[in-house]
């Protein structure tokens, strides 16, 4: 009984759990705000994205975007401007959160602050 009220649980949190929105910007902006994607560059190849992390530690989070740099992300908007990232962000310093970006909502694998904050 206890797995399948968690389970119910847990899916009602992913379905009201708020999304990132996306913002187009030619230039990263100075101050970046909560629960928002930024990709930067030309509106039709933008060169990176950055956000700040979801995990709460409010570091910055650049994904570069270029063919011909490693690593590299790959991104798509659905016509309602939700945005999946590949592959996973996986940070190596800090707080060493791994999740995906899904539909514009943060999918855990692991996170280090999510817990605290």
């Amino acid at each position: 009984m206890k797995n399948w009220f968690r389970k119910i649980v847990s899916t009602l949190v992913k379905w009201f759990e708020p999304r990132h929105k996306i913002e187009q910007v030619e230039e990263a902006p100075t101050i970046l705000h909560d629960r928002t994607i930024y990709l930067v560059g030309n509106i039709d190849e933008p060169w990176v994205i950055a956000f700040k992390c979801p995990c709460g530690c409010n570091s910055i989070i650049h994904l570069n975007l270029l063919e011909d740099a490693e690593p590299r992300w790959k991104y798509s908007l659905t016509s309602k401007k939700r945005v999946t990232i590949s592959p996973s962000i996986w940070r190596t310093k800090g707080c060493k959160s791994h999740f995906f970006i899904r539909k514009s909502r943060v999918n855990w694998v692991w996170a280090n602050q999510r817990d605290f904050g």
